[in-house]
């Protein structure tokens, strides 16, 4: 990401904006800069509205700046293995009802926050390798369904960090991972392709080289139909790296899956089918 001066920077709808950015492009060190930014920002805010001197003005609620700052500061510290410092930020957003002057209806952040804070805080345990931590993350994301993806990509990793056995969450989520790959919002699950390959190297890792190829395959499908072009590179790396593990037909998919992608492209760009190229005609 281009370095930008922060300093000069005290718009906090723009630094949410580039917080999302941050975070879809795995960009942690610049994230982490601008969530202290942007939680400096909302406390001299409060700090001024507090004394009656400021009039806040923003697309929402004052208190949501404060925690969205830090939940995405410890997002970017436990991505770098910083769990203790990943927890300190919990702590200044599991609780924002310590911010005085807000609004009735505006509560609904401060639980927002709380159940992130529950969330995130099993996910730090699990990572450290506390597998009796598990069974009560499970009852978490069964009472937070539209969390159950990127749940699932912490008990993958924590699994294949610390080896876990998870084959009983996979069977007691069993159930929900289904009715949520069938909905119509499954184009709106960024979680979903990371979902699937973790899957598949979890399967990977043991043996069950038939499932976890055709799990390599689903990603690599809904990375092309979700037009994800980072993720379907991945999954063809993927591939690549396990393709002695893989049956003639699913040798036979991967190969038609990027044939219909190459035809695509070529259509769409140059008019050019891959049948004419075959062909071996020049006109």
């Amino acid at each position: 990401m281009v370095e930008l001066d922060l300093a000069n920077l005290d718009d906090v709808d723009a630094l949410a904006q580039m917080l999302k950015l941050t975070f879809s492009n795995d960009d942690w060190q610049p994230m982490i800069r601008i969530a202290d930014r942007l939680y400096e920002i909302a406390l001299n805010k409060y700090l001024l509205f507090e004394k009656e001197e400021y009039t806040f003005l923003s697309s929402r609620p004052l208190i949501y700046y404060l925690g969205y700052s830090q939940l995405c500061k410890g997002i970017a510290l436990q991505k770098l293995r910083r769990y203790e410092e990943a927890r300190m930020c919990i702590s200044k957003y599991e609780d924002l009802s310590c911010f005085k002057g807000q609004a009735e209806k505006d509560k609904y952040i401060i639980e927002d926050f709380q159940k992130y804070a529950v969330g995130n805080s099993f996910t730090l345990d699990l990572l450290e390798g506390k597998e009796s931590q598990l069974p009560g993350y499970i009852t978490y994301l069964k009472h937070n369904n539209n969390e159950i993806f990127a749940g699932m990509i912490t008990v993958f990793e924590a699994a294949l960090k610390n080896n876990f056995n998870i084959d009983w969450v996979l069977n007691e989520l069993q159930d929900d991972l289904i009715v949520l790959q069938e909905s119509s919002n499954i184009a709106r699950v960024r979680y979903y392709t990371e979902y699937l390959y973790l899957y598949s190297l979890y399967e990977y890792k043991r043996e069950n080289y038939y499932f976890a190829v055709q799990k390599n395959l689903e990603a690599l499908a809904v990375c092309s139909t979700l037009g994800d072009n980072r993720a379907f590179k991945k999954m063809v790396a993927l591939f690549e790296c396990f393709r002695h593990y893989a049956s003639e037909e699913q040798e036979q998919s991967f190969k038609m899956q990027l044939k219909t992608i190459l035809e695509a492209m070529l259509e769409d760009e140059k008019d050019i089918s891959l049948r004419l190229i075959y062909s071996g005609n020049y006109q």
